[in-house]
């Protein structure tokens, strides 16, 4: 008997029970002959008029005989005959589950066939959300997929990892979009995307090569479809606030705490404060945002061609008071294709990019925004009227300072308290005016020629135009004591950059008897020039431009006295590569598939000793469903399918131009005539290196997929050991130097491994459909070897201190620091381990205390629908990373504190036992470098709780629509995390980064309305 929920059983139970006595009776099975329970039997012209089978797959349905009933169930081919008495209906499995096609490098394969390790997302994991970009569209969506967001301002974009960090530089995956290759994929509207394919094994990417070291991400663009041609329309508007408000100390509290480390008095602090004034400075600096976004897309087609057209517009104004952080951008989206002859089709695939981005300054120490409502004192006003400017700010008005004002005509705050590189937020954004604009142009033509049956060569030429606009206009300000400016600076730059690649593959597929033959052959030559053109005018006196007026902000406009800067270059890179795929299916059961691809980098990479790679990759595949022996349980599965596969990639992300080259490089003057002639002198500056090569990333997996109950259930589980070696190193010490210093070499290793799950169930119970998906992975990493002349390589600072290492037998970039011991009883000093016991502190009790790599990450989507109503709660979390928040530099004694960081629990007369050091402790530049500053990072967010309702088609056909739905939903509202800082994804860089906080740029929670109609 076919096996079900509980839930479900009581449900058919309950419908057989209160079934009508009297109607037409009937019984449902499946390919078996086992009854089908829960199946929905319905009246065509009245699909109200329904009913659902019993324990036994019986029926009873208020019809009469010769009306048109249907029969649907999950996993099944929907039913549709005449209705008669007693009849027996046998479902037919669908088998679109198994047959469904996934993208793969240079082709696609049936789902059934892939035996490498590729993850899919597809069109409803992206439609009606507050994403910009696809990169935001994979986070909780795929296992083996990590997002690192270091700002969620607008405009910007999250980093990708695929299977973890694989090396000491970036490891950053490779785009392919429409199959061109693209180093960002931002400016893509994520609802013209049809699906996205991760390629997360090396086996599958290796087709790749010496760009697929890192993981590939394939995005196939939306095409039309034959039938009558569709106009769609998207309408969304969202309302943006800040999601989390760190506890700060108060006015009353700030007191307490300056005198009790007598960092002032608190009769002085009395003194100068009205009283009254408590500023919340996230009250100062955010307001509610707001984001519109409108897209209209046309497709259609029929037998012989089809087109798709879209056009979007985004403009989204941050939470940031004012229009400092702004993000705009049209994009448009023109694909089409046409079957010339039986024997020849045509296409064309075209994204356009136009942008305009504003932002404010970020995860920085040495003067931030974001960092500067964390840092203020709650004592200082946010405006004073001219009538009441405090002592100070009078004093730096006479001396010529230049203060700024609100739009009331009232003056920024200047605190008495703190003075520091952080200060008034207001005067943080409006000291400055910078515009970023820009254009992508990204596309192909193609041609698909089929002389003979089975063989397809395709010809394929892809482009990339990109151009940036920048301008930066420093303005006169008085921020504080520390930081001003007095006279009008400006820089401003272009660049362009051109991209082509031609490829040429053949695809060649053969079957007979029960084999399946399919090779793919081809090559591709790749081709990037880029030219930038910058220029400055710096204040020498004066103003550096003839007026402070945005009519002159340009460097047409410079006064006589400015200084003038300019610099510019060109750059350009080719290669070329050759690649081979060939695959064997017998009858579904046993597959295997091998791959090959040869690159060649160009002199600027690599010298002519090494400049060839190699990517050999090998997959087999065994569908256990398909043998004898797995009869028994064929009941319950649909396909089980086991995975292996072993292959390398590699990477060159590290290398800059010529890193191999021995090069000479100007040195001092020397008079070696007499008179006052000098000769310019020169000497090696960096030694060479021919033997310089790829990293090559070296993966192991194993897999299972299985579908099951007649696809209502699907699941997959990976394993993989990933070896990078051959890491790009700079800083190693030869046994003798003459002259100079060394070029980078290969000399590191990394090793990634970990768990894959998947896991969904899908069904419906009457005109109720659900569906539940989830994922979670886990990821070991660790350095196995870096060259024996080096210890460990520095990563980011806070401060004067580095605090992140790469480093033999720990995590790539870990946290190094003091190891916290607690707080002297007596004293209320911090205390730290000594491990070297050395009697005392010092740089020898530096160790790691912690990472920012989670031990697991996860995502679950839920959906719901029941007739026009349909209801998506989705979230996704991580788990066992940390984070080093580094928002308070120990210099400055002045600065607010996080409540929870210093202030709850601190040491006091009255308190011996806290767990915080006293205000104005000893040993603070070690505390604020030490595990005590490293927190548990662990989060989960509910991204999304959307409601929506589509409209009855009676009603909507009134006014000549074939769709109309309306929504609502709560994005990022909900963060469950114990981090105290504003956003628990901080970070302020992907790679040596991660994991910092500096005060980066918060996530807001949104409230969301939208609509979708289609005619």
């Amino acid at each position: 008997m076919k096996k079900s929920s509980i839930l479900l059983m009581l449900m058919a139970l309950f419908m057989s029970v209160t079934s009508f006595a009297q109607g037409l009776k009937g019984t449902v099975i499946d390919e078996n002959g086992e009854p089908v329970i829960g199946a929905t039997v319905a009246e065509k012209s009245h699909p109200k008029n329904a009913t659902i089978t019993d324990f036994d797959g019986n029926f009873v349905v208020n019809v009469k005989p010769g009306q048109v009933i249907t029969v649907t169930y999950i996993g099944y081919e929907t039913f549709e005959g005449v209705a008669k008495n007693g009849m027996t209906i046998r479902m037919k499995p669908d088998n679109k589950v198994l047959d469904e096609v996934v993208v793969v490098g240079y082709g696609v394969q049936k789902k059934s066939s892939v035996t490498g390790a590729i993850s899919q997302v597809k069109p409803e994991d992206m439609e009606n959300r507050t994403i910009a970009n696809a990169q935001q569209a994979l986070q909780g969506k795929t296992s083996g997929v990590q997002i690192i967001q270091s700002s969620a301002a607008p405009g910007s974009s999250p980093t990708i990892r695929v299977r973890g960090y694989s090396s000491n530089s970036s490891s950053e995956p490779l785009f392919v979009v429409d199959g061109v290759r693209l180093g960002d994929i931002s400016g893509i509207d994520p609802s013209t995307i049809a699906s996205m394919e991760i390629l997360k094994d090396a086996a599958s990417a290796a087709i790749y090569g010496a760009e697929a070291g890192n993981g590939v991400v394939l995005i196939t663009t939306k095409k039309g479809k034959p039938g009558q041609g569709k106009i769609s329309y998207d309408f969304m508007f969202t309302d943006e606030s800040l999601a989390r408000i760190p506890k700060m100390l108060n006015s009353e509290q700030y007191i307490q705490y300056m005198d009790e480390g007598n960092i002032f008095t608190k009769d002085y602090l009395l003194k100068n404060w009205d009283g009254v004034t408590n500023t919340a400075w996230t009250d100062v600096a955010f307001n509610h945002g707001h984001m519109q976004k409108h897209a209209l897309s046309f497709t259609g087609g029929n037998e012989r061609g089809n087109y798709y057209l879209s056009l979007a517009y985004l403009n989204n104004n941050g939470i940031v008071k004012g229009d400092a952080d702004v993000y705009k951008r049209l994009t448009a989206t023109i694909n089409s294709e046409y079957k010339i002859k039986d024997w020849l089709k045509v296409g064309t695939t075209n994204q356009i990019e136009k942008y305009d981005v504003r932002s404010v300054s970020s995860n920085n120490e040495y003067g931030s925004l974001l960092t500067s409502i964390l840092m203020l004192d709650p004592l200082t006003p946010d405006t004073y009227t001219a009538e009441n400017l405090p002592y100070q700010m009078v004093n730096a008005q006479a001396n010529g300072k230049q203060l700024l004002q609100d739009e009331n005509g009232n003056y920024y705050a200047v605190s008495k308290f703190y003075a520091g590189e952080q200060y008034h937020p207001m005067i943080m954004r409006d000291n400055g005016l910078s515009k970023n604009q820009g254009f992508n142009i990204n596309g192909s033509i193609y041609g698909d020629f089929t002389p003979a049956k089975g063989l397809t060569i395709t010809s394929r030429f892809g482009y990339r135009l990109a151009g940036t606009r920048s301008s930066s206009t420093s303005l006169p300000f008085y921020g504080n004591g520390v930081q001003s400016r007095d006279f009008l600076d400006f820089s401003a730059g272009s660049s362009t950059s051109i991209y082509y690649q031609w490829e040429n593959f053949a695809n060649y597929m053969k079957t007979f008897g029960g084999h399946t033959v399919t090779a793919m052959v081809g090559m591709s030559f790749q081709k990037s020039t880029s030219n930038n053109v910058n220029g400055s005018l710096t204040a020498n006196g004066e103003d550096a431009l003839k007026k402070n007026d945005p009519l002159f902000y340009y460097l047409n406009y410079a006064n006589a006295s400015a200084t003038k800067g300019v610099s510019g270059e060109t750059n350009e890179s080719t290669k070329y590569s050759y690649f081979g795929r060939l695959s064997y299916d017998f009858m579904g059961r046993y597959l295997l598939q091998a791959s090959l691809r040869a690159d060649a980098a160009d002199l600027s990479k690599l010298s002519k000793k090494t400049r060839w790679g190699y990517f050999p990759a090998v997959s087999v595949g065994w569908t256990l469903s398909e043998e004898k022996f797995f009869a028994p349980l064929k009941s319950w599965f649909d396909s089980l399918k086991f995975r292996a596969s072993w292959g390398q990639n590699g990477s060159l992300s590290a290398l800059g131009g010529y890193s191999y080259s021995t090069d000479m490089a100007l040195g001092g003057l020397y008079p070696f005539s007499s008179g006052i002639n000098y000769t310019q002198a020169a000497a090696p500056s960096t030694m060479g290196n021919d033997d310089l090569k790829w990293e090559t990333s070296e993966q192991l997996n194993f897999g299972f997929d299985g579908i099951l109950l007649g696809g209502r259930m699907t699941f997959g589980v990976d394993y993989f050991i990933k070896k990078t070696k051959d890491l790009l190193v700079w800083g190693t010490t030869p046994s003798l130097i003459i002259g100079g210093s060394t070029s980078p070499m290969n000399a590191g290793n990394v090793e990634n491994k970990g768990f894959e799950f998947e896991l969904g169930w899908r069904d419906h119970i009457g005109d109720f459909n659900y569906s539940i998906r989830g994922n979670l992975s886990t990821l070991s990493n660790k350095v196995t070897y870096i060259d024996p002349s080096i210890t460990r390589l520095s990563g980011s600072n806070f401060h004067t201190y580095t605090i992140t290492y790469f480093e033999k037998g720990y995590p790539v970039y870990y946290f190094r620091g003091y190891k916290f011991a607690g707080i002297d009883s007596e004293t209320g000093n911090p205390l730290f381990e000594d491990l070297d016991d050395d009697g005392k502190v010092s740089d020898g009790d530096l160790t790691c205390i912690g990472d920012a790599i989670p031990d697991f990450t996860y995502g679950i989507t839920l959906t719901a629908a029941y007739k026009g109503i349909d209801l998506t709660v989705f979230g996704t979390g991580s788990y066992g990373n940390q984070i080093f928040n580094c928002i308070n530099r120990p210099d400055y004694a002045a600065s607010n504190r996080l409540k929870e960081v210093f202030y709850d629990n601190r040491w006091t007369a009255e308190n011996k036992n806290g767990t915080v050091p006293r205000a104005g402790a000893n040993d603070m530049d070690k505390y604020a470098c030490s595990s005590a500053m490293v927190y548990d990072g662990s989060f989960f967010k509910i991204k999304q709780i959307q409601l929506g309702y589509t409209l009855p088609k009676s009603l909507i056909n009134k006014v000549f629509l074939s769709h109309a739905r309306i929504y609502a939903s709560l994005d990022d509202f909900f963060t469950f995390s114990k981090y105290p800082g504003f956003d628990p994804e901080a970070a302020t860089n992907a790679t040596s980064g991660m994991g910092i906080d500096k005060g980066g740029y918060p996530t807001s929670k949104k409230v969301v309305l939208g609509l979708n109609i289609e005619f």
